[in-house]
């Protein structure tokens, strides 16, 4: 405190004197040069414009495939209307096609019109020669007339693969079928006479009841009577009946499904077996897949395996009986063609005098007393 003060150190400021450099003294002009300095610049960013959802609508529409064309494949195949009235010309012109094929098949199977051989009539010459006359004798030129030989259609025949359709009670009868007969598609046997219904409409008896005992009589077919054949067959009395040709030759019995039994006669060639005929017509079909067949009424022919195709000859004409479905794979009325074909019959009705006592297969085990019950009642006259 009382000694000797310390001397503060005076410090000098840092000054940053420019002085002329020395080139330029003396009156030098020197060169001067600049030095080149890259700078680089960065691009100010671009923002994207944002849109919204109508707008971006707009804008898709607008650069879509075909906009802007009305008749471009994109928006005729997208546009409802175009496409209903495309369906429309379509179904038109195949039910035009359609039409005209079966127009066609149909002329194909129509007789051809044989015109009559007129007689060749010769004036009787003058046997008295005049003597200032000179007679000159023509000869007669006789003209043949060839007969027509129609072409008849082919025979068209379902395929052996078909099944059948339900069969609930195991009577022979589809579910279907039950209601043609007036039958039980849950019970067999469905007036309860010990016969399945399968059997006893295959006998031509009626299925649904003991009276009347014959299926004829029932109401429940019809018989039908060809007019220009004379043969006579039962079908059931809510299907369609409609000939094919003027001639009666191809008769269709036709149920709402669209399934159907057709009917045709057909020619043989003079001299023909009936072997020699089927080989000519059956196309597709093997003679080993027939077996001899009767009809209820003694009628003798051939039935397929299956029981879908059947064969009657009279004479020099062959009766044919055919299933055909639709589209299906599937039979619904196997057992009304058999019925057909045990009821066909040629000329005048035959009648069922007694009811068959045959084997019943699906009912084993029928006692001996009602056999001879059922036997008792066939012996009354019918």
């Amino acid at each position: 405190m009382f000694g000797k003060p310390e001397k503060k150190q005076q410090t000098l400021p840092n000054l940053n004197i420019t002085k002329m450099p020395d080139d330029f003294y003396a009156g030098a002009n020197p060169i001067i040069k600049f030095l080149t300095v890259e700078k680089v610049v960065k691009p100010a960013k671009i923002e994207t414009p944002v849109l919204s959802p109508a707008e971006k609508k707009l804008l898709d529409k607008k650069t879509a495939v075909g906009a802007g064309n009305k008749l471009h494949p994109v928006n005729l195949i997208t546009n409802w209307k175009f496409l209903i009235f495309s369906s429309i010309v379509i179904l038109l012109i195949g039910g035009l096609v359609s039409g005209l094929y079966f127009w066609w098949q149909y002329r194909k199977t129509l007789p051809s019109f044989q015109p009559p051989i007129q007689p060749v009539v010769t004036e009787p010459l003058n046997t008295q020669p005049n003597s200032s006359e000179i007679i000159v004798t023509e000869p007669v030129v006789v003209e043949t007339v060839l007969p027509v030989v129609v072409t008849e259609a082919k025979l068209d025949f379902p395929s052996l693969f078909l099944g059948d359709s339900m069969d609930t009670d195991k009577d022979e009868i589809s579910n279907t079928s039950e209601d043609l007969f007036g039958t039980d598609s849950a019970v067999s046997d469905s007036d309860g006479d010990k016969f399945t219904d399968g059997h006893e409409v295959y006998y031509l008896y009626n299925p649904a009841g003991k009276e009347p005992l014959k299926l004829i009589d029932s109401g429940l077919v019809s018989l039908y009577t060809n007019p220009a054949f004379l043969y006579k067959i039962y079908y059931p009395k809510t299907w369609a009946v409609g000939n094919v040709d003027e001639g009666y030759k191809d008769v269709l019995f036709s149920t709402f499904t669209g399934e159907n039994i057709e009917i045709r006669v057909m020619d043989m060639v003079s001299g023909e077996t009936f072997n020699d005929w089927f080989a000519r017509n059956g196309s597709g079909e093997s003679l080993a897949d027939y077996s001899s067949f009767e009809s209820v009424f003694k009628e003798s022919g051939f039935s397929r395996k299956d029981g879908l195709v059947y064969f009657f000859q009279n004479g020099n004409k062959i009766f044919s009986i055919i299933y055909h479905t639709t589209d299906s794979t599937v039979v619904n009325y196997r057992q009304v063609i058999k019925m057909l074909a045990r009821s066909f019959q040629f000329g005048d009705v035959n009648d069922i005098s007694t009811r068959p006592i045959e084997e019943n297969l699906n009912n084993p085990n029928v006692t001996s007393s009602v056999i001879s019950d059922i036997i008792t009642s066939t012996n009354t006259p019918l």
